[in-house]
């Protein structure tokens, strides 16, 4: 069989395109014409005598189209690597490097918010974040579309290793106002059915295990608005228009001051881990090292060990 030699322009392309999920949107990133781009990704397609993507909408890769990706994502964090120890590769002008993480909405909201800032003025990389749900966020590391990954999965996947992060905990909140219109006689699941809540989105499986485990409720048993965003939650709360289970830093200066209250003392807790390529790279455990010191600022531990930490 004949060696195929990689040419990293070609696979830029295919790495750009998959990670934007569209020719256009990689072609403007890369400042390439949309036909440049599709021309690229064809030619790495002949040379290799098979797609690398499915040209669905949105795009989506192919095993082969995976592998090259995670290929990729390995080599540019190494020529940052390099680059860091060598300063004249770099040549003129600011060279940063870049890094792929998958985070859930409400870890970008509270104690994730300052990893990307450190990332930049420590390790002068530029952040492409994915938002979530943290159930699935494990998938877009096996896809090879980001190098890590907040997840509440603790068992590491093939390929990964995994690092306790700490606690999530996650409070119902509503304004004094919609507390005396609707709970007036306490939070029960008839009047739960009678007012709004807020989800994130039409499966919101952190909202649904709340009202289930705490007061008997299965999804589409109480009406709700849906805000695909964090902070929207402490917003709509406030408005005065609906209750939330919120992330409970979200919510502590709005408690603080009286805007909110607690209308019920249930809790729900929620472990996170981070999921990370195992490759020996410095900078990807400087990267590993921030996140973690992030996380011990704000999130309680998690008790007990976890197989495949760092």
């Amino acid at each position: 069989m004949m060696k195929v030699m990689l040419d990293y322009k070609l696979l830029e392309a295919c790495a750009g395109v998959i990670r934007h999920g569209s020719f256009e949107k990689a072609a403007r990133d890369l400042g390439l014409t949309q036909s440049a781009m599709s021309q690229r990704v064809k030619l790495l397609e002949d040379r290799l005598g098979q797609p690398v993507i499915i040209r669905s909408k949105p795009i989506a890769a192919t095993a082969a189209g995976q592998r090259l990706l995670q290929h990729y994502q390995r080599v540019r964090l190494l020529e940052q690597e390099l680059q860091d120890n060598l300063p004249e590769l770099k040549g003129g002008g600011a060279a940063f490097g870049n890094i792929a993480l998958a985070v859930n909405a409400d870890s970008l909201a509270t104690w994730f918010v300052d990893v990307p800032k450190r990332l930049f003025e420590e390790l002068n990389l530029l952040v492409d974040l994915t938002v979530q749900d943290e159930t699935l966020t494990v998938d877009e590391v096996q896809s090879g579309t980001v190098l890590a990954a907040i997840s509440t999965r603790a068992e590491p996947i093939q390929g990964c290793k995994v690092m306790a992060l700490g606690m999530m905990r996650y409070i119902m909140v509503v304004s004094p106002g919609f507390a005396q219109r609707f709970f007036a006689d306490g939070v029960t699941p008839d009047a739960l059915r009678a007012c709004p809540a807020v989800h994130f989105s039409r499966h919101d499986e952190l909202q649904n295990q709340f009202f289930k485990q705490f007061f008997g409720l299965e999804p589409g048993e109480f009406p709700a608005h849906t805000v695909p965003s964090s902070q929207g939650f402490v917003t709509v709360a406030e408005q005065g228009i609906a209750y939330a289970v919120v992330e409970e830093h979200q919510a502590q200066d709005a408690l603080a001051q009286g805007r909110l209250i607690r209308p019920c003392p249930h809790v729900i807790e929620r472990p996170l881990f981070w999921h990370h390529w195992n490759m020996d790279s410095v900078l990807l455990r400087r990267v590993n090292d921030i996140v973690r010191d992030e996380a011990r600022r704000f999130l309680p531990q998690i008790s007990g060990g976890i197989s495949g930490r760092i």
